[in-house]
């Protein structure tokens, strides 16, 4: 069966615009900057198939008062900072994922900010940590969370940015942050009045992509923002504030995960990995996490990097890849892949790694979940 799914999915690839490419290994990494707030880039978007949308919303219901209070369990770092604030996605093509996504249900995992809400609707998640090194980040979802929930479609909720609209959404974002510290409130208060003509910009290019054609997004299909409204009113989300090498969040969402018996089925990295090493914290968090067979991790590698080019149609920036969490969890324990540059360079010479579409590379079937990763 899931052969026959990822045919399928790799057809749609096909029938979006991505080309069939040729393997060659990563050589090099270096930062990627990001802008603070920025409003989309114009892209040149060739017409193509839509990709099939996601199902109807599965009508979660709102979590326990047990199940709320073991997804709230548990401390964060409290990291102030000093670097840009990534609050906006600059990638693009986050369909290219939708065949590998739909129906794994569990928790999601995700750094960055609300690209994930995308993620975890195509995949009908039930729970979701999104974790970020950024508190600004963290503070921003909990107001996206404060709207969603006092919008009822995505045009109210784009709406709420609107220059008439700045006094009733202070009010809502005030009521929706009632339970952070007043230093939180007041910084994501600022950040939302500094920022709001470009928050509103991003927003409106997520409701209405230059990349429509390709397929959809929180913002710009209903089905999907109603499953994100079913997260945010169940109370089936966690911002937290951590670092993926840290000895803190990433525990506490282990632990979390554990105690609420689902596995967690998506970890999106972004490309986060350009910025760290496979420390030894960041490995034991990573294989500390539960899985299951059906896990995957989700990251973005930048065409600067040789070997990793970009699919084109609609984003001429970001490698979209797949691979078993199981198996990176596994890679991750031998210790010559200390970075992503090696592992992923290793993995390239085992031939491991179909490159599937254009822009789009996929492990292949990694090693079955490991008893101690399941719940």
């Amino acid at each position: 069966m899931r052969a026959i799914v990822r045919l399928v999915g790799v057809a749609l690839l096909l029938a979006s615009g991505c080309e069939d490419v040729q393997e060659s290994p990563e050589t090099r990494e270096a930062p990627v900057p990001e802008p603070v707030v920025a409003v989309r880039e114009p892209v040149a978007v060739v017409p193509a198939e839509p990709v099939v949308p996601v199902a109807e919303p599965s009508g979660l219901a709102p979590l326990s008062a047990e199940q709320r209070v073991l997804l709230t369990a548990g401390a964060e770092e409290r990291i102030i900072s000093r670097r840009e604030h990534f609050t906006v996605s600059n990638e693009y093509r986050h369909d290219l994922w939708f065949p590998y996504l739909r129906g794994l249900g569990g928790i999601h995992v995700g750094v960055a900010s609300d690209q994930n809400y995308t993620l975890m609707a195509v995949a009908g998640s039930e729970l979701g940590y999104l974790i970020d090194l950024d508190r600004q980040v963290v503070r921003l979802h909990r107001v996206y969370m404060a709207l969603i929930d006092a919008s009822p479609d995505p045009d109210v909720f784009l709406g709420r940015f609107d220059a008439k609209a700045q006094a009733e959404t202070r009010t809502l974002i005030e009521a929706g942050l009632a339970d952070m510290a007043e230093v939180d409130r007041v910084a994501a208060q600022k950040f939302v009045a500094d920022n709001r003509e470009a928050l509103r910009a991003y927003l409106g290019d997520v409701h209405t992509p230059p990349h429509s054609a390709h397929g959809g997004t929180w913002l710009s299909d209903p089905k999907l923002y109603e499953h994100m409204r079913q997260m945010v009113a169940g109370g089936r989300l966690r911002p937290i504030n951590g670092n993926l090498a840290g000895k803190t969040a990433m525990a506490t969402i282990a632990a979390g995960a554990r105690a609420l018996e689902l596995p967690i089925t998506v970890l999106y990295l972004s490309n986060a990995e350009e910025y760290l090493s496979y420390t030894s914290e960041f490995v034991d968090n990573v294989r500390g996490l539960p899985g299951d067979d059906r896990s995957i991790l989700l990251r973005t590698i930048h065409d600067r990097f040789e070997g990793w080019e970009a699919c084109g149609e609609g984003d001429r920036r970001w490698n979209y890849q797949v691979q078993p969490l199981a198996d990176f969890q596994q890679r991750l324990a031998d210790r010559k892949n200390n970075a992503r540059t090696a592992m992923l360079a290793r993995a390239t010479r085992d031939d491991a790694i179909d490159r599937v579409a254009r822009g789009v590379s996929v492990f292949k079937k990694g090693p079955k979940a490991e008893p101690a990763l399941v719940r």
